[in-house]
This record gives C-alpha cells, sequence and structure tokens, in this order.
C-alpha cells in the first residue's frame, strides 16, 4: 500500500482494499485538483495497481473530468463510479434540524442505493473487466426536492421547511478561481431545467438493482445519518 506522509494527503486518502487496490474518495474543496494529483504521482511510484474512484455526474463533474485525463494518462488502471449527490448526502448535506436545503432548483436527482454503490465496487476490485471504465451510476428513479420531504415525513423524519442554498454555499466555496466560476456556471443550469439523466450502468455490468429512497430510509438509514460535520464536505 502507497505510504503517505504527507499530512494534507493522508486526510485526503480515506481506504485501501489491500496491498495493492486503492480507493478515493475527494473532498469538494479549494485543494481537490491539486491533491488528488499529488496522490496519483505518488500512486505511480508505489505498487498500486487499480485506483478505484467515486466521482459526479453533478457540476463537480468539471473536477473529476480533470482527474481522470490525469489518471488515464499516468497508466494506473482505475475505474470511476460517477454518482449524483442524493444519495446518503440527505443526511449528510441536506437535512439538518429538521429543515432541507435545496440547491438544485426543485430539479430531480436520480437516487442510487449506498448497497448497490458498494456491491459494484466490489465487483469492481482486481477486476480487468472493470479497468479504465467510467459508470455513470444512478437508480431507476428521479427525485425532487418535494418528493424527499414526503418521503422524509411519511417515515418518521420530521420536514419543517425547505430552504434554497447554493452548492457553493453547501460546500463552502467562492468563486476565487476558474474552476469554481466554471462550476457556478455548470450549477446555474438546474435553474433552466437541466439534471444528471438516469443510466442503467449497474444494471447493465453489474447486475444490480437499486432500492428506491423508500426502501432505504426503511432498512437502513440510521447507518448514515450517523454522519459527522466534515462529511458535508465529500
Amino acid at each position: 500500500m502507497i505510504t503517505i506522509q504527507d499530512t494534507q494527503l493522508k486526510n485526503y486518502f480515506t481506504k485501501e482494499y489491500n496491498e495493492d487496490i486503492s480507493f478515493l474518495l475527494l473532498p469538494k474543496n479549494k485543494d481537490t485538483l491539486k491533491t488528488a494529483k499529488e496522490f496519483i504521482l505518488k500512486a505511480k511510484d508505489s505498487n498500486i495497481k487499480q485506483i478505484i474512484k467515486i466521482g459526479s455526474l453533478g457540476p463537480w463533474r468539471l473536477i473529476h473530468n480533470q482527474i481522470d485525463c490525469f489518471l488515464k494518462e499516468s497508466d494506473i488502471p482505475y475505474t470511476n463510479f460517477n454518482i449524483a449527490p442524493l444519495m446518503n448526502h440527505i443526511f449528510i448535506e441536506q437535512y439538518k434540524n429538521n429543515t432541507l436545503f435545496d440547491y438544485r432548483n426543485n430539479s430531480p436527482a436520480p437516487y442510487l442505493d449506498p448497497k448497490c454503490l458498494v456491491g459494484a465496487i466490489e465487483q469492481a476490485v482486481g477486476n480487468e473487466k472493470h479497468y479504465n471504465k467510467n459508470y455513470q451510476c444512478t437508480g431507476e428513479l428521479q427525485y425532487t426536492i418535494k418528493d424527499i420531504e414526503k418521503i422524509l415525513n411519511q417515515n418518521g423524519y420530521q420536514v419543517d421547511k425547505i430552504e434554497n442554498t447554493t452548492n457553493n454555499k453547501i460546500h463552502n466555496m467562492t468563486d476565487d478561481n476558474h474552476d469554481f466560476i466554471m462550476m457556478s456556471n455548470i450549477a446555474d443550469n438546474y435553474q433552466k431545467g437541466w439534471y444528471p439523466p438516469i443510466t442503467d450502468d449497474i444494471q447493465t455490468n453489474f447486475n444490480l438493482k437499486s432500492r428506491t429512497f423508500e426502501q432505504f430510509l426503511a432498512q437502513d438509514s440510521s447507518i448514515y445519518k450517523n454522519t459527522h460535520d466534515a462529511d458535508r464536505y465529500l
């Protein structure tokens, strides 16, 4: 396994599957691109044989697309799972103190069952069939913030109000560099009716079926709502 001496890099690297396969989950902040590239360069000098990365279907795809190009040129086999933020992030960044935060202008987002994502990742580990692939990962349903409000209330998670906000405010970002300016422009497209589409990548490539958000709430929500403030920036 790669040994990361730099303290900042340690904070960004979240998990190791075994001695030669790495799982990369990147935070949403101004140093994401720089730190990811530093990690990839260190990985080239190690025995890492595969990097599995969680990417984005939303505005942060701008950053991940740049990282993906860097990964491709590194010659390290990689597998990207690009997801929409409407997953366990409902409890991490969108539901707090009985308030739902909407930064999508009530446009829908495709829900993906977290356990379904885990199942796909497990299949991809060390499997050459999934090397150098980008999977667009969604379930079969789109949910608006109004849909989420209704489902939460029906399942004992009281919602007193929906508060409009922005992606930059949620992630404590400012428009002080070119990437953030462009991501703000991409996020503005939510107001024009854009939203990430439903795909069948998970079903077709991994033979997995995502539960609905209602099923997730009934079976596993207690696991994902026990989070920390720092999780909001992942």
